[in-house]
């Protein structure tokens, strides 16, 4: 016997402000996600930074509201310093989650370029599968410190 189900919308009958996170996301290097996915240089729509303009278009109608990365499984073997800094310097590494190549063109640093260009918030995941707490701290320290410590001069010599 089939069920009927009724559902009834009071936006008057507020339970609690709905936080911001909640309507979050994550970017891993898995398929098209990153690239030909965000970042794609030769694109038609492309920026000046290599991110599809179509593909920012999208995250907004959306509603995205911050993004996590590396997401996914790709975190856990995941060398934050090796998506920083020039992009020919970059190492290429195999990825041990997708048993892929990684080139390493895409990082940290473009991230939050996308971020800052997506008006998005950034949640940086860590490394704790292969690596530790303190290539963590580093990570925040790159992230976050205005100047002064070793890691934030690297990142205001990369930009």
């Amino acid at each position: 016997m089939p069920m009927s189900v009724k559902l009834r919308i009071d936006e008057s009958a507020v339970i609690g402000p709905v936080r911001r996170r909640t309507f979050g996301s994550f970017v891993e290097h898995l398929g098209r996600c990153v690239y030909t996915g965000i970042f794609e240089p030769d694109h038609p729509t492309a920026t000046p930074e290599g991110f599809r303009q179509d593909v920012l278009d999208l995250v907004e109608e959306l509603g995205v509201s911050s993004i996590r990365y590396p997401g996914g499984n790709f975190v856990s073997g995941y060398r934050w310093e090796d998506g920083i800094g020039p992009v020919e310097q970059r190492p290429a590494r195999l990825d041990l989650a997708w048993h892929t190549l990684e080139p390493n063109t895409f990082g940290v640093d473009e991230f939050m370029a996308w971020m800052k260009q997506a008006d998005l918030e950034p949640i940086m995941a860590v490394n704790l599968g292969t690596r530790g707490v303190l290539e963590a701290v580093d990570l925040i320290d790159y992230c976050n410190v205005p100047r002064g410590s070793a890691n934030a001069e690297r990142r205001r010599t990369n930009g």
